[in-house]
């Protein structure tokens, strides 16, 4: 299911489109974008993205995602740029990041994780997008405003969307599509290939990343459709749990006896998610 959240004016999706082409300099290479221009744009879209999405407010609740995000950021974004970690109050199973450092998990895809490290494998694979810069790549590649305009059109639908006229209004449905969807399979098998070290150097267990995987690809078969938006911006799942378990096997420090599989707060945290408010009532 998709959450349908509130029309999105074109000349807004525009204002940011523009706004990161500004802040790039109008660059054709991923390599000349500074940090600074990175975290400009990340912070301009991601005002945008929170004004639509229905995130959730408890605070105990983001300061525990908060804390095990950020523990796994300073191990792995040597820039030492500041992360921010928010929890989307949507059913549908998918999490995405955006340039900057914000990454956005959605509570349907936590409360399907059992323990910590399943939970530490996702945000250990979007804090690779940011690390490796996939999204930064793919701005990179939009030669002018248009171009730009026609990216954020689609990931934002999720779909491939006609260009868009100024002043049209168009529905953002963001239950479960990534922000920046659409990365390549090697960018998805670097962003599992880096999670798994990530995960690793801040003393979690990696097989989380695997199990997780493999609890999404069952419930799929058992459900077909039920997980459709998750498979549809995650490519290659099957195969992708090969590749991290092989990762796992050729790496010593991921075999470690005295990694964190699982911990009292992340059960508290899973618990408390789920006496909060419902889901948003306009799910369709």
């Amino acid at each position: 299911m998709r959450i349908g959240l509130t029309t999105f004016a074109a000349r807004s999706v525009a204002v940011v489109a523009l706004a990161g082409t500004a802040a790039l300099g109008g660059c054709a290479s991923a390599s000349s974008v500074t940090v600074q221009q990175e975290q400009q744009v990340g912070a301009d879209y991601s005002r945008q993205i929170n004004a639509q999405l229905p995130l959730v407010r408890d605070a105990a609740s983001n300061d525990y995602i908060n804390e095990l995000g950020k523990r796994i950021a300073r191990v792995a974004d040597p820039r030492g740029i500041p992360y921010t970690f928010y929890i989307v109050n949507s059913d549908v199973v998918n999490a995405f990041s955006i340039p900057g450092g914000y990454v956005y998990v959605n509570r349907g895809l936590i409360e399907r994780a059992s323990n910590a490290s399943e939970l530490a494998g996702v945000l250990g694979h979007e804090i690779a997008h940011v690390v490796d810069r996939h999204s930064i790549n793919q701005m990179a590649k939009a030669q002018n405003a248009n171009n730009l305009l026609g990216v954020l059109g689609t990931v934002l639908l999720g779909r491939a969307s006609p260009v868009v006229q100024q002043g049209a209004q168009v529905a953002v449905q963001v239950g479960g599509s990534a922000i920046f969807a659409g990365f390549s399979r090697a960018d998805e098998r670097q962003a599992d290939h880096d999670g798994v070290i990530f995960e690793t150097r801040a003393g979690y267990n990696p097989r989380g990343m695997v199990t997780m995987f493999q609890k999404l690809v069952t419930e799929e078969q058992n459900s077909p459709g039920r997980l459709s938006q998750f498979f549809a911006t995650h490519p290659g799942a099957q195969e992708r749990i090969t590749n991290v378990q092989a990762e796992i096997n050729a790496t010593p420090a991921a075999r470690a006896t005295n990694l964190t599989t699982d911990t009292r707060p992340f059960q508290s945290f899973r618990s408390r998610l789920r006496t909060l408010t419902p889901y948003p009532s306009d799910r369709k």
